[in-house]
């Protein structure tokens, strides 16, 4: 009986063939692209632009690192 139950358990937790966890391509492109273009922003502008720059590479570094890391992969 408890091996029963045991073995259902170990189904329904591990899976025979459990998914890896993949780069999301397309998220580290995006994320890379805004980190570039808000870099670019924050050198060649100034006032305004030189802030939405710096939001903007700031946001492209946060999403290149939880792409990289796979913190977002299910």
């Amino acid at each position: 009986m408890l091996r029963k139950v045991n073995k259902q358990i170990s189904r329904q937790l591990a899976p025979n063939q459990p998914q890896k966890a993949m780069i999301k391509k397309g998220k580290l492109i995006g994320s890379v692209v805004l980190l570039i273009a808000g870099l670019l922003m924050l050198i060649f502008g100034t006032g305004t632009l030189a802030f939405i720059g710096l939001i903007v590479s700031l946001v492209g570094a946060v999403g290149t690192i939880v792409s990289l890391i796979g913190i977002d992969s299910y």
